[in-house]
């Protein structure tokens, strides 16, 4: 009898994930607010990622002068329409966002997967270097980290003055991994996801081509993304680099710091000048 429920748990399991990947992406296509609602000047975008999928993104102006753009690529969850909350204190501080939806997610077009996200996020790096002539830090949070990795492999960055990366796991086998490790009828089947999810495509393998200054981001309370995952992260990159952990902060809310929002400031206007070649630093906010 034991052996027949673990054989059962085992099947299971395994054709769980062997469409695991589609459980990465949580798109939806409700519109939770707009920055009109916040007397913010926008512009509505559509452009094509390489495939021809119509694509949607907003660029949010701040109300007074340009101090420069954040590009946004955001996490698996909703759509831009509420992501870009998050961002109102950097727009308050007189920057633009860019922040784009992938595939599915709100008014663009298609089906969600991890390669057409990744040509998505490529797209946006794309349009945005062809519509604005000035150098811009780009974020990814959460899955968004992934996607902007790979994203800027294999193309022109120039235009790209540094990277953030904000709550990124380490791999997509890592992270089903880490949460079936948590309980205990799936402890014993934590080998399967590396058979059945892509390693192409992780961010410990991409992170260390990057050829710009980079900034990770956690909250040490995020118990959806372990804090180990950007230190892992932050350990495989290439100097310069800097690593932010944010105590009692969950998930992608370190920005939320005060603190934090007066370094990231100061980081966004030094930009390179920040760092020099052999640069790497940690810091702890309370």
């Amino acid at each position: 009898m034991v052996t027949l429920l673990r054989s059962f748990l085992f099947l299971a399991v395994f054709i769980l994930f062997q469409g695991c990947a589609s459980h990465f992406f949580q798109p939806d296509q409700r519109v939770y607010t707009t920055p009109k609602y916040y007397d913010l000047k926008y512009d509505d975008i559509y452009f094509e990622s390489y495939d021809k999928t119509s694509l949607h993104a907003w660029r949010i102006y701040p109300s007074t002068k340009s101090k420069g753009l954040v590009f946004v690529a955001h996490g698996n969850a909703q759509n831009l329409s509420s992501h870009f909350v998050g961002w109102l204190w950097l727009i308050e501080e007189g920057y633009e966002v860019f922040i784009f939806d992938y595939r599915e997610y709100g008014k663009s077009q298609g089906k969600s997967s991890i390669k057409g996200s990744i040509e998505d996020t490529r797209a946006a790096l794309d349009y945005l270097d062809k519509t604005y002539d000035k150098s811009y830090v780009a974020i990814g949070q959460s899955l968004g980290g992934t996607m902007l990795l790979n994203a800027v492999e294999s193309r022109d960055n120039t235009r790209i003055q540094a990277l953030v990366i904000d709550s990124t796991f380490v791999g997509f086998a890592h992270i089903v991994k880490a949460k079936m490790d948590t309980f205990w009828l799936t402890w014993p089947f934590q080998w399967i996801p590396s058979l059945s999810l892509n390693a192409d495509y992780d961010a410990k393998d991409r992170v260390k081509d990057v050829k710009k200054p980079l900034l990770f981001i956690h909250g040490s309370l995020d118990n959806i993304i372990s804090v180990d995952a950007s230190w892992n992260l932050f350990e495989a990159s290439s100097e310069p680099k800097e690593m932010w952990i944010v105590k009692n902060a969950s998930h992608i809310q370190g920005l939320s710091n005060k603190a934090v929002q007066e370094d990231f400031i100061e980081f966004l206007e030094k930009g390179k000048k920040l760092y020099n070649p052999h640069y790497s630093s940690l810091k702890i906010y309370h």
